[in-house]
């Protein structure tokens, strides 16, 4: 886990931006983003990154009582926050931890759904082989954001030190690593609507190591 990070976003769990309810318009862009990555009853999603828990409230709504979400955060106060907004929901879980770290199953999940967290992972490469094996073949990677890659990567780069550095890569970069790690990309969206990337797991099944992270067959359930 990347302490200073997790302390800068302890700071951030109050902010109008991590606290807010969504505006009309935010909450157009997530049924945009769920209705194309089709999250649906019944599924499993993994939400990293998932803060105070706003968006997890719509995800556990959307899957029902017979999915999952698994909503994750480094920052404690995140998590604290998201476990207040969720109390009432059985079916999420939420956890405080960083994604490299957590011994997840191989092929657990039907979906996994970035909001304002992609940049912030310090390998992009490796969390990116990461989902490709905990997803079950066809399962569903979304990255979003409400803003453009270019507005992030500003706000980033004057936000604080301890993102500064925590960018959007380019489009050339993200077909590049998702390539590496064997997802195809089937919609990418960058532009004054925001950003929007849907991949998905090819119909195959992975039993290659992850590198650098440690290899999720041995968590695999008996």
């Amino acid at each position: 886990m990347n302490s200073p990070k997790a302390q800068f976003f302890d700071t951030q769990a109050d902010a109008a931006w991590a606290s807010e309810d969504y505006s009309a318009e935010e909450l157009a862009q997530i049924g945009r983003l769920m209705d194309l990555a089709q999250i649906g009853e019944g599924m499993k999603v993994l939400e990293p990154g998932c803060g105070t828990g706003r968006l997890t409230r719509i995800l556990s709504d959307r899957v029902g009582s017979g999915g999952r979400v698994l909503a994750m955060d480094i920052s404690k106060r995140m998590v604290e926050a998201c476990l207040r907004n969720v109390a009432s929901k059985a079916h999420v879980e939420v956890v405080c931890a960083a994604v490299e770290d957590y011994p997840f199953p191989c092929r657990e999940f039907d979906a996994v759904v970035c909001h304002q967290v992609f940049p912030h992972f310090d390998d992009k490469r490796g969390v990116l082989s990461l989902f490709a094996k905990i997803l079950k073949p066809l399962g569903i990677l979304v990255i979003f954001h409400f803003i453009n890659s270019s507005q992030i990567n500003k706000m980033h780069r004057e936000a604080h030190a301890a993102v500064e550095s925590d960018l959007m890569p380019s489009e050339g970069l993200m077909r590049e690593m998702f390539a590496f790690a064997d997802i195809r990309i089937d919609f990418l969206e960058d532009d004054e609507n925001g950003y929007l990337l849907i991949s998905h797991i090819e119909d195959q099944i992975r039993n290659g190591p992850i590198s650098p992270f440690r290899d999720c067959r041995i968590f695999e359930k008996a």
